[in-house]
Parts: C-alpha cells; sequence; structure tokens
C-alpha cells in the first residue's frame, strides 16, 4: 500500500513538473462577452489554468452575471456564469495553432447551458516586423442556447469569428483592437424571433504592474441598434502556483 501511494505521488509530481499551473482574480466595471452586456454594473471574475508541456491545456472561469430576464417577470434567470475549456495549442517557428472545447454552464439555471468547438491561428510579428501578434478564432456552437428565446424547444446553431492584434507599444503596455462577427440559424431573427447576428468590436489598452497586477481600459460596442458602446475599466491579479 505504501509504495503504490510512493508510484502514485512520483507520478503526479512527473506530470506537474512539465506543466504551468496559474490563475487570476480581478475586477471590471461591466462584464462584456462578445460586444453583449451580461451584468449592467461591476463584476468579479476569475480562472484557473493549467498548461502541459506537450501542448494539451485545462481551464476554468468564473463571473457573476445577470443574465437574463426572458421571462419577463423581472428577475434575472442566472446570477453566475461557471466556465470550462480544453484543447492543445503549439507553435511552429511564428506560427502557432489552438485546437479546443469551450463549455459555458449558469449552475442556477441549466437550461442555458451550451458548448462550443473552436480553432485559431495566431501569428508573431516580431522580430521581423514590429511587437505585435495577429490572431483570428473560429467558434461552432451546435445548439446556442443563450441566444434563443426558448432554449428547451429550439435546437439552432452559431458562429463566431474574431480576429485582433496585440500591439506591444511598450515592455508593460499592450494595445489590442478586435472585431468579431456572430452569424448562423441561431441568429437568423426572421427564423427563431431571437437576436439576430452582429458585428461587435473593441480596443483594449492593458497595462501591466509589478507583482502580477495589471489594469484595462477598453471601449466596446456593436452594431445592434438599441446597444450603446461602453467604457470598461478593469483590474486583475495573476499568479502562478
Amino acid at each position: 500500500m505504501i509504495k503504490s501511494g510512493l508510484v502514485l505521488s512520483t507520478s503526479l509530481f512527473s506530470i506537474l513538473s512539465y506543466a504551468d499551473v496559474s490563475g487570476n482574480i480581478g475586477v471590471v466595471s461591466d462584464y462584456y462577452s462578445r460586444g453583449l452586456d451580461q451584468t449592467s454594473g461591476v463584476s468579479v471574475q476569475g480562472s484557473l489554468d493549467y498548461a502541459h508541456a506537450s501542448g494539451f491545456y485545462l481551464g476554468s472561469f468564473a463571473s457573476n452575471v445577470k443574465w437574463y430576464d426572458k421571462t419577463g417577470d423581472g428577475v434575472f434567470d442566472s446570477d453566475y456564469e461557471w466556465d470550462f475549456y480544453g484543447g492543445y495549442s503549439q507553435t511552429i517557428g511564428q506560427l502557432n495553432y489552438d485546437l479546443g472545447v469551450f463549455v459555458v454552464t449558469y449552475p442556477n439555471e441549466t437550461k442555458f447551458n451550451e458548448y462550443e468547438i473552436y480553432a485559431g491561428l495566431s501569428y508573431d510579428l516580431n522580430p521581423h516586423a514590429w511587437p505585435a501578434i495577429l490572431s483570428t478564432k473560429v467558434y461552432y456552437n451546435p445548439d446556442h442556447n443563450s441566444y434563443l428565446p426558448d432554449p428547451k424547444n429550439q435546437d439552432e446553431s452559431a458562429w463566431y469569428v474574431t480576429a485582433q492584434a496585440d500591439i506591444q507599444l511598450k515592455p508593460d503596455l499592450t494595445l489590442t483592437p478586435q472585431i468579431g462577427y456572430a452569424f448562423g440559424d441561431a441568429l437568423d431573427q426572421n427564423r427563431v424571433g431571437g437576436l439576430d447576428k452582429f458585428i461587435n468590436y473593441s480596443l483594449t489598452l492593458n497595462k501591466a504592474f509589478k507583482d502580477g497586477f495589471s489594469a484595462s481600459f477598453a471601449y466596446v460596442g456593436t452594431d445592434i441598434d438599441d446597444q450603446d458602446n461602453k467604457i470598461v475599466l478593469g483590474l486583475k491579479k495573476s499568479f502562478d502556483f
């Protein structure tokens, strides 16, 4: 029995020695996801990530939400979100590819739970041109519950395509312009009566400080007629285990 425990401990140590475990906790003045407001106010968020040297990774993200009153009774359908993701990522020269699955859950309103598969590419321009990373990612959701007015009786797919540039202005200062497009059957307003297809965009300035602290200033918006653009402020603490 002691020998088995020793072998298990040695194996676990071996696995962890080839992996990085990190996390962060922070607060934002408003939680926006793909240009859509999730809280209409302050949100506390955190994540935990495991990355193995082989390229496999796992992670989890949690945040409070006010999302959203579909029944019209004045009560929000869910007050927190807990997401899980995992995939495989590798870098070949200046090019990186990323394949994975993202699961979105609302533990106290599970009818809105959903998952996406995604594929992404990024290219590091440094040192050939200037310090910036260009990236794009495509998400496919076979049943996008969160965009549908009646998720129990509707089964509609959705796509989301996004591109961004992470431009390093200084070693501790990064500017990130981003644009995305959401479309698909779940975003065909005439077909399902839900949200129509839309474009979202953002411009984020991130400043890194000592001891893992960082601050962000973001301007976010969409082309949806009744939604105003917003400035979102954030403060985050990152840490390694």
